[in-house]
């Protein structure tokens, strides 16, 4: 009877021991199966990331040769541009230069005539101013010299010309007033015509003189 029960237990052991190597071989085919997984996975990942970093790389190189490219090609007509500009800039200042001035040598009797007419005149010589400066004017009409050149001369002395024909004018009509109201001996409004003469023009020489045989006539010496 101890036998059987000591062959039962035997065999209830072995059995037990069976099936904890069955398990632990299922436990680690199992891990196995998972390790093998987990590194197919991870491997798959690694892959995929290397394959896609150098992916990016190769399109990064693209890019920067496409632009490299392109910035040579945008910069060459800059170039080409700033050399064109250059050119007709430099064409434009050459077209558009200056001509060189020319100084004109004014005749020495014009010169003269001219400095001549002006000192009269600022000696109160309106009478003589007033011919010097007629004179100046036709010798620089019959000259060679340039319209411009012509016009400027001129110009230069026109305003005391024009002045010095004016108080001649207004002397003389004056004086011819005065020539004929002593003529009708009014004597007194002779005298005052006389003495506007003078007024203007005191070097007026006619003027002077008959100024001073009215006086005469009129007992005032």
């Amino acid at each position: 009877m101890k036998n059987k029960n000591t062959a039962k237990t035997s065999n209830k052991n072995k059995k037990g021991y069976s099936n904890y190597i069955i398990k632990t071989a299922v436990v680690f085919l199992l891990l196995a199966i998972s390790f093998s997984v987990v590194f197919a996975f991870t491997g798959c990942n690694k892959n995929a990331n290397s394959a896609t970093e150098e992916a990016a790389t190769a399109q990064s190189q693209q890019q920067d040769e496409t632009t490299t490219i392109t910035s040579s090609e945008s910069k060459a007509p800059e170039s080409v541009k700033d050399s064109t500009t250059a050119s007709t800039t430099a064409a434009a200042t050459e077209t558009t230069a200056p001509p060189t001035e020319t100084t004109e040598a004014i005749p020495a009797d014009i010169s003269k005539l001219i400095k001549s007419a002006d000192a009269y005149y600022g000696s109160g010589e309106y009478g003589l101013a007033k011919s010097t400066y007629r004179k100046a004017v036709i010798a620089i009409d019959s000259s060679s010299l340039s319209e411009e050149m012509k016009k400027q001369l001129k110009n230069s002395f026109s305003t005391k010309y024009s002045k010095s024909k004016d108080i001649i004018e207004t002397a003389t009509m004056h004086f011819a007033n005065a020539m004929q109201l002593q003529y009708e001996q009014r004597y007194d409004e002779a005298k005052k015509e006389l003495e506007a003469a003078l007024a203007i023009y005191p070097k007026y020489g006619e003027a002077v003189e008959a100024y001073n045989n009215l006086k005469a006539i009129m007992g005032l010496e």
